[in-house]
């Protein structure tokens, strides 16, 4: 069951970082549509979240590995 969940959490993993990256491509678009008047808000919470979704997959794929290679203990 685990190496099921681990592969799901792979293809998730992929998906996360195409769509961080094509996320903070799209921040830039923002900035560079807003301007330099010093609204930026919405292109660096694009980035803020992109960062943030990737590090939230990432750190669930890095679980399940533990769990897998049995540095955490599953019942």
């Amino acid at each position: 069951m685990l190496e099921a969940f681990n592969g799901a959490l792979t293809g998730m993993a992929y998906a996360a970082g195409g769509l961080a990256v094509f996320a903070i491509a799209w921040a830039g678009v923002v900035l560079m549509a807003d301007g330099a008047e010093g609204r930026s808000g919405r292109a660096r919470t694009a980035v803020v979240m992109a960062v943030v979704g990737l590090v939230l997959v990432l750190s669930a794929k890095g679980i399940a590995l533990a769990l897998l290679n049995g540095v955490i203990p599953s019942f």
